[in-house]
């Protein structure tokens, strides 16, 4: 029998209720079950990485849950397996798996190890129940320990980066991404690049994809001062990809030239991005996709309770957070450390806690995370 941890239902407060639902929690004790949440911690210390540790550890102690991590030993399925043996061995009761993390051909295996022992499990970053393939969906599909996907669409993003440009009348653009050969990624973000183009008239000029010039500050430089002498009616840049790599050398060529109406838009937060809003280059970019391990915990949290909110694995779509102005760049860095959901807003997605959530004000809830949802929950004035 799992350890329970007593809360206060009730904590809530009018002015920090969620835009998910409107909740009538009960003012009666509840006991949390306490139960083991493992989770992939790689050391890393970027903007992608920390922000979600940060909110995945804060899910699970508000929750009732203990943390239980393990750092793979490198990037490769078999290192990720190993580590997930790891988590397994030491008695977790549900994982947060990172779907890129496995590079796809571990997949199967991955889901084969949860299903063995028993925990709950579920897919976080970039893909969604459908792409999983059929080898893995023949050990999940009908699994009651399968959790689901949490996916972001990447499309969406690209589109909205290309109709902030041609806001800002840059209609004339040059492209850099990544391998048009990967698949999960850049593809579909190219979907949504030339789908902008067909809706508002605008044109790529020149595309840049060698990962040999775009991992590099000065192979960002490089392609910027090639971009521009090749085509000099050039007035603006999307980048798709490495955006943490190119942008200081394409700031700093933009700002010396003084092309202060030259502007880019980018998918991914690289360090810094205050000073590129600031210095009037960079005016939109989408990244924070780092909240699908708190849905894991929250889901598996609800099963643990004994009031699973899904009966089967599916799919949930999970926003980027989209910046589409210099000024809501510099606000969101200014904010940037902050947990997106707080110990009271978390305990009302537990039906114990809250009887009226359920797994349509849970899809509400992931639908919902953008931008406008954290400055209304936590920033009204």
């Amino acid at each position: 029998m799992k350890k329970m941890r007593k809360v206060l239902a009730g904590l809530l407060t009018g002015a920090m209720v969620l835009s998910m639902a409107a909740f009538t929690a009960s003012a009666e004790d509840v006991e949390l079950v306490n139960f083991k949440m493992g989770y992939f911690d790689t050391g890393s210390q970027d903007g992608t990485t920390v922000p979600l540790r940060n909110n995945l550890v804060a899910a699970i102690e508000s929750l009732g849950a203990e943390g239980v991590s393990v750092q793979p030993a490198g990037n490769t399925p078999d290192d990720y397996l190993d580590a997930l043996d790891t988590l397994i061995s030491q008695g977790v009761d549900a994982i947060a798996l990172p779907w890129v993390s496995f590079m796809f051909a571990g997949t199967p295996a991955a889901v084969k190890k949860c299903e063995d022992a028993g925990v709950y499990y579920g897919f976080y970053w970039g893909v969604d129940v459908e792409t999983l393939g059929e080898d893995t969906l023949a050990f999940c599909q009908d699994s009651d320990h399968f959790m689901g996907c949490f996916y972001q669409q990447e499309n969406d993003a690209a589109y909205a980066a290309m109709e902030t440009l041609h806001n800002y009348g840059c209609d004339k653009v040059g492209y850099i991404g990544l391998a048009a050969s990967n698949e999960l990624q850049e593809n579909s973000r190219d979907y949504g690049v030339l789908k902008a183009c067909e809706d508002f008239g605008m044109e790529i000029l020149v595309e840049q994809r060698d990962q040999n010039v775009t991992t590099t500050a000065e192979g960002g430089a490089t392609t910027v001062e090639n971009f521009l002498t090749a085509y000099p009616e050039m007035q603006g840049i999307v980048i798709a990809g490495n955006t943490q790599f190119v942008m200081p050398g394409i700031d700093q060529v933009i700002t010396s030239k003084g092309l202060t109406d030259f502007k880019v838009a980018a998918i991914d937060f690289p360090d810094a991005m205050e000073t590129y809003a600031q210095d009037g280059v960079l005016v939109y970019d989408a990244g924070a996709h780092v909240t699908g391990p708190v849905y894991l915990t929250i889901l598996a949290a609800n099963a643990m309770n004994g009031t699973p909110l899904i009966t089967k694995g599916q799919s949930f779509n999970q926003q980027y957070i989209k910046l589409t102005s210099s000024e809501e760049i510099e606000q969101w860095v200014s904010i940037a450390d902050e947990i997106v959901y707080n110990t009271d807003e978390l305990l009302q997605c537990l039906q114990v806690v809250n009887p009226e959530f359920d797994v349509e004000a849970f899809d509400e809830m992931v639908r919902n995370y953008s931008y406008a949802d954290i400055m209304a929950r936590h920033h009204a004035e």
